[in-house]
């Protein structure tokens, strides 16, 4: 849909607009990017990640005693990308290669096996933006296993579509 005759798509405003609102109400987020990865073929999420038993691999640990909201969900954006033991999310078009996780949003159970989840704005490898529900799953030392989203919202589409 084109807005008074210069050609402005409503889709591409959209997603702008979504963004100075949050910044207006001084939503905080953490920020994460993973390493460039090449894109897949196919469609989107939800996205899940298994962990094969490798208990040497070094990564971040969310059930420290006490983290933030703020290092809670830097971490969950971690983890969605790649940067610790689990692999990057997976979605049908891409693998995520930025995360933004919201810390107002982060759950952070004191029982280290308890998942924790919280709001993200993933950008997968095509180039589209989703904002999802990421869950990250524990074994009983508090190390991830597992990691997962719901459907969510697509913010952005694809890169050239």
């Amino acid at each position: 849909m084109k807005l008074n005759g210069k050609g402005i798509q409503l889709r591409k405003i959209l997603p702008i607009v979504a963004l100075g609102l949050a910044g207006f109400v001084g939503v905080a987020a953490c920020t994460t990017a993973a390493p460039a990865s090449a894109p897949a073929d196919s469609q989107l999420p939800p996205a899940t990640t298994q962990a094969g038993p490798s208990p040497q691999q070094a990564g971040p640990s969310l059930q420290q005693a006490g983290p933030s909201p703020q290092q809670v969900a830097q971490d969950v954006a971690d983890i969605a990308v790649g940067n610790g033991v689990l692999t990057p999310l997976e979605g049908g078009d891409g693998q995520a290669a930025s995360a933004n996780c919201d810390p107002s949003t982060v759950s952070n159970p004191p029982d280290v096996s308890t998942p924790t989840s919280a709001s993200c704005d993933i950008t997968y490898s095509d180039g589209s933006i989703w904002q999802q529900t990421v869950t990250i799953t524990f074994d009983s030392q508090g190390n991830p296993v597992a990691d997962s989203t719901n459907e969510g919202i697509e913010l952005s589409q694809p890169t050239g579509a």
